[in-house]
């Protein structure tokens, strides 16, 4: 099945490469696909493409060749402080051939980051985006769950844990977190304004997402989620009419749990007898000794597990333990300059969407642009909520949550009321009749102050077509 899914979505991927020498837009869809279904893994023969860098390289020729136009609110900024405090952190490194692989990584997330930025100038681009990227988490979900039922699973913990087919998916923490955290804008589908094509398309990724949620096992991954059903219910007083049916699901939910399941969640209460869990306190104190040995840069981006197997494992003998722990792992891997910048990300995130619930808040507009602030900073909150064991530091939701948020933001208000006017409809895949591609913007050229976070200039309006740039 692999083998058909990974050709399958190639030929499509291909597709919208071709379409996107046109249109960069068709490019950026084209690095989703092959971002998060990672082909070359489904298939290995297909490895020997590299089809997520040849696709980037694709997407930034269409990019230039377009005279499409960079666009750096303080959100990316901040973004790319941090990615600058992990090139600055590399040549300090436990050991630097690591942080340089992870640093070559982690430019495919800024990249992904500054075009979904800079390409998104339309609500229409914007809903494909956010459908896009549920659709590509459902099908991670799908896959797991399809492999767990035909026995490829991981036994941990003492039972069966459905694990990504991907390294997109990942381990079966990782998997859960990635599937709760995007539960916010599955709900953003269910409202009102939505059409029923997809609010139903909403329901039933819902559901699958539950489901593989519960097969992971994951006990950080499922008290997010009664956290995010509780936020839900209690952020808006309307909404407490729905606190009595909560009340009633979760215990009914909790019955048709397998037993195994259980087991595993109530085991939060006997945690400290946990090995897995003393191991972790264990290793937080290697992350405290790694930032006293080095406070300005840490021991390097991805070094923390070898760091603590090699030198500050507290006792003996050393364990090659990753952090598990969003924060130990900042602090550790990256010392000050990781802390300010990330924190600045984040802080930076969280006021942006609050401004967007407020500016959004009294028109009448599509449900998705509406609600996607509140939902991004529900996704954040789950996010450092699960970053108390969970070393989700450089996980990309945190920063294509981000870079949606930054295009939100920078639709011209004109342009949203116009759009306002018109009726919702489904979105629908790009190649589909009635699809309408943005417009290329014009070459607007950047100083080196454009990309420092604290630089107090506004952006300058990005230039409409037939206009010549400001």
């Amino acid at each position: 099945m692999h083998a058909a899914i990974a050709t399958l979505s190639l030929l499509v991927i291909l597709a919208l490469a071709v379409k996107g020498l046109s249109d960069p837009f068709y490019g950026l869809l084209a690095f989703m696909g092959a971002y998060e279904i990672q082909p070359g893994e489904l298939w290995p023969p297909l490895h020997v493409l590299h089809l997520e860098r040849v696709l980037a390289v694709v997407l930034v020729v269409s990019f230039i060749a377009h005279h499409c136009r960079l666009r750096f609110p303080p959100v990316t900024k901040w973004l790319l402080a941090f990615y600058e405090a992990m090139l600055i952190a590399t040549p300090f490194a436990f050991w630097r051939s690591n942080s340089i692989l992870a640093c070559t990584t982690f430019l495919e997330i800024v990249l992904y980051h500054v075009m979904v930025v800079a390409l998104l100038h339309k609500k229409q681009q914007i809903r494909t985006v956010v459908i896009t990227m549920i659709a590509l988490v459902t099908w991670i979900a799908f896959a797991a769950e399809w492999d767990y039922h035909h026995g490829l699973r991981q036994f941990q913990m003492g039972i069966d844990r459905a694990v990504g087919v991907t390294s997109s998916g990942g381990d079966p923490n990782t998997l859960a977190i990635t599937i709760v955290c995007t539960m916010p804008l599955i709900f953003l589908l269910m409202l009102k304004g939505n059409p029923i094509r997809t609010r139903l398309f909403a329901l039933a990724a819902f559901g699958m997402a539950l489901v593989t949620v519960i097969s992971t096992g994951s006990r950080t991954a499922f008290l997010a989620f009664v956290l995010l059903l509780f936020m839900m219910v209690f952020r808006r007083r309307r909404n407490w009419k729905l606190l009595p049916l909560l009340v009633i699901a979760l215990p009914l939910f909790w019955i048709v749990i397998p037993q195994q399941y259980k087991k595993r969640y109530e085991s939060v209460e006997t945690r400290d007898q946990d090995e897995s869990y003393t191991d972790r306190l264990l290793s937080w104190q290697g992350g405290v000794r790694m930032f006293l040995h080095n406070p300005l840069t840490g021991v390097g981006p991805d070094n923390y597990t070898f760091a603590n197997g090699e030198k500050y494992w507290p006792q003996r003998p050393r364990v090659y333990l990753n952090a598990h722990s969003l924060y130990f792992k900042t602090l550790g891997e990256l010392g000050l300059l990781g802390v300010i910048t990330f924190g600045g990300y984040i802080v930076s995130l969280i006021a942006l969407n609050r401004s967007l619930t407020r500016r959004f808040s009294t028109e009448e507009d599509d449900p998705v642009i509406a609600g996607f602030g509140s939902a991004c900073n529900l996704a954040v909150i789950l996010l450092l909520f699960a970053g108390y064991s969970a070393h989700d530091l450089y996980r990309s939701t945190w920063y294509t949550f981000g870079a949606i948020s930054a295009a939100v933001s920078l639709l011209a208000p004109a342009e949203a009321r116009e759009d306002a006017k018109a009726p919702v409809r489904a979105v629908l895949p790009p190649w589909s009749p009635g699809f309408n591609p943005f417009p290329a913007a014009q070459v607007v050229g950047m100083s080196v102050a454009d990309f420092l976070p604290w630089n107090p200039a506004p952006d300058m309006p990005a230039a409409r077509a037939g206009e010549s740039p400001p």
